[in-house]
């Protein structure tokens, strides 16, 4: 396809709403939009997923793509199309969703074989499982670091950790640093 019909296609797209345009435009890009669905994995979409969220991005592409500046409708479908999909992935992976990760449909809890009672009666993840590994992460602390660590909770003052412990500031920037390094480290390894 050359730039011509290209600049044809993404006009039509813009102008008319032309989903005959649009479906073209899409179909010569697929071979992009399946390499990115091997480099990333989004949870719960398949192929036709992915398909349709570059149907979106292309439309939207085709809207605010402006051609005279010699930029390339390529260049700018493969940005916006890959920031659409990190945007996707932050989504997921963001701190309040994390509770949808384990998540399986009706039809795949059918699908398994298992009763939906079954399914209830399957232990939660335990308190005290978390509490282990909590633990598991401030073990290696000092009393020093682990009162920097009550500070970043919210547990403990930075006045009442200078008065517990008998240390300035400079002091208490240092442990906080080594708190957050090691319990970096231990999270690394979990």
């Amino acid at each position: 396809m050359n730039i011509r019909i290209e600049h044809d296609l993404i006009t039509r797209v813009r102008d008319y709403n032309d989903s005959d345009a649009l479906q073209q435009l899409v179909r010569k890009y697929q071979p992009m939009v399946d390499r990115m669905f091997k480099m990333y994995w989004l949870n719960g979409y398949d192929r036709n997923d992915w398909y349709q969220e570059s149907y979106i991005v292309c439309y939207e592409t085709c809207q605010r793509f402006d051609g005279s500046h010699g930029s390339r409708f390529a260049n700018f479908f493969k940005m916006r199309f890959n920031n659409h999909i990190i945007s996707l992935i932050r989504a997921q992976r963001a701190v309040k969703r994390q509770a949808n990760n384990g998540a399986c449909s009706y039809e795949d809890l059918v699908a398994s074989g298992d009763s939906v009672l079954d399914f209830f009666k399957r232990p939660a993840p335990s308190v005290v499982d978390l509490v282990t590994h909590f633990e598991i992460l401030i073990e290696d602390l000092s009393d020093l670091e682990l009162a920097a660590f009550r500070i970043i909770l919210g547990d403990l003052t930075d006045e009442e950790v200078y008065q517990i412990h008998g240390c300035d500031e400079q002091q208490l920037m240092r442990a906080s640093s080594r708190c957050k390094a090691k319990l970096r480290k231990k999270l690394s390894k979990v």
